[in-house]
């Protein structure tokens, strides 16, 4: 990813082509099981044989990683951050979607339900937050966006607040779009995937209507999807998963009047519905915003481990694989 390279303190950071022509004759360690494979395959084609790839992850360093999460994790946010969901499905259809928006119906958030949230939670935060994504599947598919912008922004006069798009739609988009963004300050988040779309293009277009716009962090030759290693049985240990997790009190999910600590207990009924199955949320997994006392309240809640963690594998059995329009595939997920 070229948002990782450059410098890091006193350090240079490479890119693997530009590691690999520097350092040819040089051992390279995978750290990440996540993309262990991808890492490898990557190194072969660059020339670097197997005896110079040790996968060095050891137990030690796990045991450091693991008290270092948990630490971090332990301790409450000191800001409110969530994204909300304004549509459930999507134009683009990747497959293992870590919304499950590839597989979701048509389903358009209900702008009243969405006043009636922010309004609370305007109130509890004292219409505070560090940032807020309007996201979705894909947001700009919804026919009222612009007063769902609209919203979080008066209830939330003050952080972040952007749409998180695909960019598929966004040079078709009204000005009333582009002027709402720009008096409301709502900035636009574009996530790049390998697709035929002039980026160069929207990029202009939003910086001609004076609307903050960044790219997500990933580069323009991204190619990967990740495999969510789902455990449909449930039989995963949800403290370690928890704190393994980078979405877990990072990722936070308002959907009718409830905050989850994550996407995955949110989004769920959409793979049960499709798969067939019963993956179990219960009140333990999220916090009901009309019941909460004060928001510390709701902060202590998201960093908590919660039952739900049991169906995530995480780091043990998740897989990258080349991006793609989706099948329909249990294997993309489980």
């Amino acid at each position: 990813m070229k948002a990782k390279q450059g410098r890091f303190q006193d350090y240079e950071v490479y890119s693997v082509e530009k590691a690999v022509e520097r350092f040819s004759e040089a051992v390279y360690l995978i750290l990440n099981p996540v993309y262990a494979d991808v890492m490898r395959q990557q190194l072969y084609q660059l020339g670097i044989v197997e005896k110079q790839i040790i996968h060095a992850l050891t137990d030690e360093a796990e045991d450091y990683l693991m008290a270092y999460r948990r630490k971090g994790k332990e301790q409450s946010l000191s800001e409110l951050q969530f994204e909300v969901d304004i549509v459930s499905h999507c134009n683009l259809n990747c497959k293992c979607c870590s919304q499950f928006s590839c597989i979701a119906e048509e389903e358009y958030i209900n702008v009243e339900i969405m006043e009636r949230d922010f309004k609370r939670l305007g109130e509890l935060f004292a219409g505070q937050c560090k940032r807020i994504y309007l996201i979705g599947g894909e947001p700009l598919l919804h026919p009222n966006l612009s007063m769902c912008m609209s919203i979080a922004r008066t209830y939330f006069p003050k952080g972040e607040i952007s749409v998180f798009t695909n960019g598929v739609l966004l040079l078709k988009q009204k000005n009333e779009f582009w002027q709402i963004c720009r008096e409301k300050k709502i900035s636009i988040i574009v996530t790049k995937y390998p697709i035929t779309i002039d980026y160069e293009d929207i990029m202009k277009r939003a910086q001609k209507e004076q609307v903050s716009f960044k790219y997500f962090t990933t580069s323009e030759d991204f190619k990967f999807m990740i495999n969510l290693g789902l455990d449909i049985d449930g039989m995963q240990d949800i403290e370690y998963n928890f704190f393994q997790c980078n979405e877990a009190n990072n990722c936070i999910k308002l959907r009718d009047g409830k905050l989850y600590p994550c996407t995955r207990p949110a989004a769920i009924y959409r793979f049960n519905h499709y798969f067939g199955f019963d993956l179990q949320v219960c009140e333990a997994d999220f916090i009901d915003i009309y019941r909460a006392v004060d928001k510390n309240e709701i902060l202590r809640k998201l960093a908590e481990p919660i039952p739900f963690c049991r169906y995530c594998n995480v780091l043990k059995e998740r897989s990258a694989m080349n991006w793609g329009k989706t099948e329909g595939k249990l294997e993309e997920w489980v």
